[in-house]
């Protein structure tokens, strides 16, 4: 299992960027033209920082190693944040988008039908979510993917729960499938815009 890290602030800008400058090809344009400002990214950028920052301070970040070539953030149902982080984290995304934009992007999310998280949370299932996955530019390509899903494996399985993970694009569901996860929904959320819901099954 990957150790848990703090990142500079520069670093968690640095991961909000590779994150929200993703490349989704002529085929889709993911959820970012929804964030204000589109075709620029600060919104966005600082929508992610405000996450990271949240899950920096409680401890939720992995990385691939020292160099912080690739970081992920888990979270679990069984160990949730204290409410005080989650009202922060709530607080600083809506503070980054303003708080018309951040409720708008809410229902944008919804549009498509519930999500596999929803669902789960319907039925009172416990379980661990890869909240975010980023790898340095340089480090695409490279195999930096594969140790930090697995490290949601690992936390998952030590406590005998499924991961699951939803992302807006489909090589990144191509390539979560390739690591052990199913495709187990697809939802719509505009045109050129989905969601793709992923499970890893304890």
């Amino acid at each position: 299992m990957l150790n848990k890290v703090k990142l500079t602030e520069a670093e968690m800008r640095e991961f909000a960027e590779v994150f929200a400058y993703y490349d989704y090809g002529d085929k889709e344009i993911g959820m970012v033209p929804y964030y204000p400002g589109y075709p620029d990214r600060t919104s966005l950028v600082n929508y992610l920082v405000a996450m990271i920052k949240t899950a920096n301070e409680y401890d939720g970040i992995y990385a691939t190693s020292e160099n912080r070539e690739g970081i992920i953030i888990l979270t679990d149902t069984t160990h949730p944040y204290l409410g005080i982080a989650m009202f922060k984290m709530v607080w600083r995304m809506a503070r980054a988008l303003g708080f018309r934009n951040f409720s708008d992007i809410v229902k944008k999310f919804q549009a498509g039908g519930a999500s596999l998280e929803k669902t789960y949370r319907d039925k009172k299932k416990q379980f661990v979510q890869i909240e975010l996955l980023a790898v340095k530019k340089e480090y695409q390509g490279k195999g930096f993917m594969r140790p930090l899903v697995e490290t949601a494996f690992e936390v998952a399985d030590e406590a005998g729960l499924p991961v699951i993970v939803s992302t807006d694009a489909k090589l990144k569901k191509e390539k979560y499938e390739h690591i052990g996860m199913k495709h187990v929904g697809t939802r719509t959320l505009g045109e050129k815009s989905f969601m793709y819901d992923l499970v890893r099954e304890k």
